[in-house]
């Protein structure tokens, strides 16, 4: 999931104790699985999005990674190049990774660190990883050291065209979601949904939708640009690496493969950052079916998760079910009166959707979305109240598949990640919180272990021990409008227990948001629960 990083101002006090750091106090058993140092071998673009406290300072900023490394299928790391963007400065000009390790356990969990130099500067980056396979996994950022502390989630992924690489290689339609902050003089959240058509590194059409802090601008066209870096030319060949120009703004782009790239903004004080997916050709232009959808950011004061789910039949809209935590507030939307769906006749895979909850009759909840596939896309929520935008949020929206949903089909093991704000003392600083773990599902129990780090209370928590149940209760088709949840204990150098409700979009993949804070912690985060392969 990706989302707009609130930032909130830090004691100093932070910085001492998050290099201290803190362990579990619960030793788990040793892991089973199938991976190896094996299975992580080739060459991989990453990307976190987070926070970083670095030294001296009193506020954390707004952070994001983006990069390209290689693993030799040993434990070493050989080469690669990141970029960073940190509130709104970037460094414009590739980070140099000279080496690094990585270690991964049987069940697929591992850390992994990379060594860079910059400016004749040496720094270490460490991550916590969960492989979902060899084509790649989820993380986060968990660098500790005296120059800064860090914190995000991402993930990684599997790059084909190592060495050779081209302009070329970016060709046709992609949709695309980018997300941060804007590069004005407002340095706002922003949301950036779309998509474009490029040939030979020139965009020769492109429509986006734009939440630039609550004021919008709908299906604007624009033309754009994909070079070779002039100051580094040999990064494009090999790690996929180049400058990209849309809609008027800068960006640093990795190519994945033929189906993604990935962006970073550069414009200064801008943050803006996301992917580019490929889109089927001809555009989708009529979706029908289940589809679950997860946008989270901002409220403008705090956090802000929605999660659901709805059925498209035309332009009808049906079996709503929606879930939101606003700054920590839990609100169930369990049906919708006059819901519909509008498709883009001029923009291809372009459409807006409405519903109303009936205890809400007077702000309507509004979205637009991009679709890549028929089963697939983009989403941005342009909802408005009292002539107001009510948040800057955006996601994702798959088709559901392979309901019903049951003890039977919902089994295996699992990748796990969640990312948001949280307060452990319930009350300001409000900070970055993410958790990556492996998990194992059976008999509708999840078990598993995984790394959490807390920013506002400076503590990075490894081997954190996660168990619950998970209560199924369809694919929110039926008449009822109770959920499925996932309750989890968290056993740790404390002990806490979650409860969120999830959404399957099929038994391989979920989307779940926090839908209570029972524990003294105000929490506002969303993630997902991805199969391991």
């Amino acid at each position: 999931m990706k989302r707009v990083a609130l930032v909130l101002a830090l004691v100093a006090a932070l910085w001492s104790a998050a290099c201290g750091g803190s362990s579990a106090t619960v030793t788990p058993p040793p892991p089973t699985g199938k991976y190896t140092l094996a299975s992580l071998s080739g060459q991989y673009a990453f990307v976190t999005s987070g926070e970083v406290f670095t030294s001296g300072a009193i506020t954390a900023s707004g952070f994001s990674r983006l990069g390209s490394f290689i693993a030799d299928g040993k434990g070493g790391i050989t080469g690669g190049v990141e970029d960073t963007n940190t509130q709104g400065v970037a460094i414009n000009q590739a980070v140099q990774i000279t080496g690094g390790t990585y270690t991964v356990q049987a069940n697929g969990r591992g850390t992994l660190t990379l060594n860079t130099t910059f400016n004749g500067t040496s720094s270490t980056v460490n991550f916590g990883i969960v492989l979902t396979s060899t084509s790649g996994g989820l993380l986060i950022d968990e660098t500790v050291t005296g120059n800064q502390v860090s914190t995000g989630s991402g993930n990684f992924v599997l790059q084909t065209g190592a060495g050779s690489y081209s302009i070329s290689s970016v060709n046709g339609p992609y949709v695309f979601d980018f997300s941060g902050t804007y590069p004005d003089t407002n340095n706002g959240p922003a949301s950036v949904v779309g998509e474009f058509q490029v040939s030979a590194g020139v965009v020769t059409f492109g429509v986006e939708d734009l939440n630039n802090s609550g004021a919008f601008t709908s299906a604007a066209t624009f033309g754009g640009s994909f070079t070779a870096d002039p100051f580094d030319t040999s990064s494009l060949a090999t790690f996929g690496r180049g400058l990209a120009q849309i809609n008027g703004l800068h960006y640093v782009f990795y190519v994945v493969d033929a189906t993604r790239v990935r962006f970073l903004n550069t414009d200064s004080p801008g943050s803006l950052a996301g992917d580019a997916v490929a889109q089927t050709t001809p555009a989708p232009t009529s979706p029908s079916g289940g589809f679950v959808f997860l946008v989270a950011g901002t409220d403008f004061s705090s956090g802000i998760t929605r999660v659901g789910r709805f059925t498209i039949n035309g332009t009808a809209l049906s079996n709503v079910l929606a879930d939101t935590n606003d700054a920590g507030k839990f609100i169930q939307t369990n049906s919708a009166i006059n819901a519909h769906v509008t498709l883009d006749q001029t923009n291809p895979g372009r459409g807006t959707g409405t519903f109303t909850d009936p205890a809400f009759p007077n702000a309507p909840f509004t979205f637009v979305f991009y679709l890549s596939s028929p089963t697939s896309g983009v989403i941005q929520e342009t909802t408005i109240a009292n002539t107001q935008a009510v948040d800057v949020a955006d996601g994702s929206i798959v088709a559901q598949t392979g309901s019903p949903f049951t003890s039977s089909n919902i089994s295996g093991t699992y990748a796990l990640n969640w990312s948001g704000l949280s307060s452990p003392q319930n009350n300001f600083p409000i900070d970055e919180e993410d958790f990556v773990a492996q998990a194992t599902v059976s008999s509708v129990a999840l078990t598993g272990v995984g790394d959490l780090f807390q920013f506002s209370s400076g503590q990075l928590q490894t081997d954190v021990a996660a168990a619950g149940p998970i209560v199924i209760n369809g694919d929110g088709t039926g008449s009822t409008s109770t959920r499925n949840t996932l309750t989890l204990k968290l056993t740790s150098s404390k002990s806490e227990t979650l409860d969120f409700v999830v959404y399957f979009v099929s038994p391989q993949v979920a989307f779940f948001a926090d839908k209570d804070n029972n524990q003294g912690t105000n929490r506002i985060v969303a993630g997902v629960l991805n199969v391991q392969q």
